[in-house]
């Protein structure tokens, strides 16, 4: 008797086999690629009309894209991407390696900027001696420093933000007030 379930295999039809976790990993990247392709042809400026607007091409490349995005992250979990990420430790057990770590803080850092770009705030609450001053910069910054420290240093997540809460905000105090230097995502 045969087995129904597809075989995944790498480009070229070459005997290296990819698995399904792999894909659907590969399609939030394209899917996330896609994203910023269509934001940033949204904004570009229209001096005509739709038809001669500079980010049509754009737009549609990266409609097409989170489409094709979709359909293979479709494929993998009907492929059991889910429960190969579950079953075999998934995320933490390619973070034991040194390429996983790698390609993992690239993408944490990747992700980082484009929040700290598209949702950038400057909050301040004047007091009597200084001016309390929160932007979206330690609002994004702490959250990913600590998941940076989590997976590089091993230990429990709170003992990451308590890490990196006053790290980031007193390095930020520093550079704003003593340097008078305007930090990403302060608008």
């Amino acid at each position: 008797m045969s087995d129904d379930k597809p075989t995944l295999i790498g480009e070229e039809s070459s005997e290296e086999v990819t698995s399904a976790a792999r894909n659907l990993l590969a399609a939030l990247v394209i899917g996330a690629i896609a994203v910023l392709a269509i934001l940033l042809a949204v904004q570009l400026p229209n001096p005509g009309e739709l038809a001669s607007h500079p980010g049509m091409l754009p737009l549609l490349t990266g409609v097409s894209l989170l489409g094709m995005a979709g359909l293979l992250a479709a494929q993998a979990v009907r492929a059991g991407a889910l429960s190969d990420l579950r079953g075999s430790g998934g995320l933490k057990r390619y973070a034991d390696t040194e390429r996983g770590r790698t390609l993992l803080l690239i993408g944490i850092i990747f992700v980082y900027v484009l929040l700290v770009d598209f949702f950038g705030f400057d909050f301040r609450y004047p007091t009597p001696l200084f001016t309390v001053r929160f932007s979206s910069f330690e609002t994004w910054s702490i959250p990913m420093l600590a998941l940076i420290l989590r997976i590089f240093w091993r230990a429990t997540l709170l003992r990451c933000l308590l890490v990196s809460a006053p790290v980031t905000i007193v390095l930020a105090s520093i550079f704003r007030s003593g340097f008078n230097i305007l930090l990403p995502g302060s608008g």
